[in-house]
C-alpha cells in the first residue's frame, strides 16, 4: 500500500510540475514575466496550510479553501479577481466551491460585476466608505443600503452565461448588528429552509433543502419597533469541497476607507477565510505628497484588526499597477508603497505579489496603454490587462504549489 501511495504522489507531482506555465500568456517584450511570483518573508511556513488544503482537494476531494480579496475599483469590477477565481477553480477537477460574497452594487448606481445580476424594489439609501461627509455604520462590504419600506425586496441571480454555474444552498445575509430591523425572508420559490440569527455580529444564515441559482428575499414587518432594514451584502455558499473566492471592493477606496468600516473585521470572520489578498494602494498614492509612514501604519492597523478575528488566515499583499498622477506624469508613490509592503511582509511573515514589477516598474503604464492593456486614464487597466496580471498571479501561485509538492516528494 505504501508503494502505491508513493507512486501516486510522485506521478501527481510530476504532472503538476509539467504545467509550470499551465496557461499560455500573451508575450509582450515590455512585461517582466520573471517578476510574476509570490515573494515570501524569511519565514514562509504559515503559507503551507494553503498548499495542504489544495493538495487535499486534488487528491482526496476533501477540504475547502476560502480566499477573500479586499480592494478598490480593481476589485469591485471583479475582473482580476474573477480571472483568478476561474483559474483556481478549473485547473483541476473538483475545485469549484461557491461564489462567495457579493453585494448588489447596482443599488448604489455604480458598476456591478457581470457574473451576477441584481433586481430590487423599494427605495434604498446607500452609504460607501469613500463618502467621508456621510456618517454611517459600515461592515464587511464597505457599503450599506438602507430602506424604511417594509415591502421592499431584493434578488441576486447568477448569470447563466457564466462558464461556472455557482449553485448554492446557503445564504448568509450581512446586516447592521441591531435587533430592531425588519425581518427578511426568502421568497416562496426557494423552498424549505432553516435560519440562524447572530444579531451581535449582524448575520442571518439561511440553509436551504435544495440548491438555488437565485437568492430572492423580501422584507416583512412583524413588530412595532421595527423601523428599517440595512444590508451589507450576501455570501452565497454550498456544501461542496473546493475553492471559494470572495471579492470585496469599493471604487475609490483606500486604507482609510476600510478603517472606517467598524464591523468589517468582525463580520469577515464569518466567511472563514484562509487567505486574504489585499489589493490596496492606488488611491492612497493618488496624492501630491504621498506619506509612506502613514501608508505603512494604516496597513498595520487594518492587518491588526483582521488578525484579531482571523488569526489563522494568511495574507498576500498585492502591490498595485504603475499609474500616472492626474494623467500628467508617472506616479512615484507606487514604488514607495512596495518598500512599505516589503516591511509588512517581514513584520507579519506573510507574502507579496507585485503587479507594479510585472508591468516593468516606474512609468510602464504608458507603454501598457499603447498596447491596449490600460485605460486612457492611465490608472485602471483594460480587461485584457487585468486578465494578464491575474494569469501571472495564478502561475506564480502554482509555482509555490509545485515547490511544495517537490518538497513533499523528497520527504517521501
Amino acid at each position: 500500500m505504501k508503494i502505491i501511495y508513493v507512486f501516486a504522489l510522485v506521478f501527481y507531482a510530476m504532472a503538476v510540475a509539467a504545467q509550470d506555465y499551465p496557461y499560455d500568456l500573451p508575450f509582450y517584450n515590455f512585461v517582466d514575466y520573471s517578476k510574476a511570483k509570490i515573494v515570501f518573508s524569511s519565514d514562509s511556513s504559515s503559507f503551507e496550510k494553503i498548499h495542504v488544503k489544495l493538495d487535499s482537494m486534488i487528491r482526496f476531494g476533501k477540504s475547502s479553501l476560502h480566499i477573500v480579496q479586499v480592494g478598490a475599483s480593481h476589485t469591485q469590477a471583479d475582473i482580476f479577481s474573477n480571472q483568478v477565481r476561474m483559474r483556481l477553480q478549473t485547473f483541476h477537477p473538483g475545485l469549484i466551491g461557491a461564489r462567495g460574497f457579493v453585494f448588489p452594487y447596482r443599488m448604489t448606481k455604480t458598476n456591478n460585476p457581470t457574473n451576477y445580476s441584481v433586481k430590487y424594489s423599494g427605495t434604498w439609501t446607500t452609504c460607501r466608505n469613500v463618502e467621508y461627509r456621510k456618517t454611517c455604520d459600515l461592515g464587511i462590504s464597505g457599503v450599506s443600503a438602507t430602506t424604511t419600506d417594509p415591502n421592499a425586496s431584493l434578488a441576486i441571480s447568477m448569470n447563466p452565461a457564466n462558464p461556472i454555474a455557482y449553485d448554492f444552498n446557503e445564504v448568509k445575509i450581512f446586516t447592521a448588528p441591531y435587533i430592531n430591523m425588519y425581518d427578511i425572508v426568502p421568497a416562496g420559490e426557494m423552498g424549505a429552509y432553516t435560519v440562524t440569527r447572530n444579531d451581535t455580529l449582524g448575520c442571518i444564515d439561511f440553509k436551504f433543502e435544495r440548491y438555488q441559482s437565485v437568492a430572492s428575499f423580501r422584507l416583512m414587518k412583524n413588530r412595532e419597533d421595527q423601523k428599517s432594514f440595512t444590508l451589507y451584502g450576501f455570501s452565497l455558499e454550498n456544501d461542496n469541497p473546493g475553492i471559494t473566492y470572495s471579492a470585496i471592493g469599493i471604487n475609490g477606496a483606500s486604507l482609510i476607507s476600510w478603517l472606517r468600516c467598524q464591523h468589517f473585521a468582525r463580520q469577515v470572520q464569518l466567511l472563514q477565510p484562509d487567505w486574504f489578498l489585499f489589493l490596496l494602494g492606488t488611491n492612497d498614492g493618488y496624492v501630491q505628497n504621498f506619506n509612506p509612514e502613514r501608508f505603512y501604519s494604516g496597513y498595520v492597523e487594518l492587518v491588526s484588526r483582521v488578525k484579531q478575528y482571523c488569526p489563522d488566515a494568511v495574507i498576500t499583499f498585492v502591490v498595485p499597477n504603475d499609474c500616472y498622477l492626474f494623467r500628467k506624469r508617472p506616479n512615484p508613490a507606487t514604488e514607495e508603497q512596495e518598500k512599505q509592503v516589503l516591511r509588512l511582509v517581514e513584520k507579519y511573515h506573510e507574502s507579496m505579489f507585485s503587479v507594479y514589477d510585472c508591468m516593468g516598474g516606474f512609468g510602464s503604464s504608458k507603454v501598457w496603454m499603447e498596447h491596449g492593456l490600460m485605460a486612457g486614464d492611465r490608472v485602471h487597466m483594460s480587461v485584457a490587462g487585468y486578465k494578464l496580471c491575474a494569469d501571472m498571479f495564478f502561475n506564480g501561485f502554482l509555482r509555490t504549489f509545485d515547490n511544495y509538492l517537490d518538497k513533499k516528494r523528497s520527504n517521501n
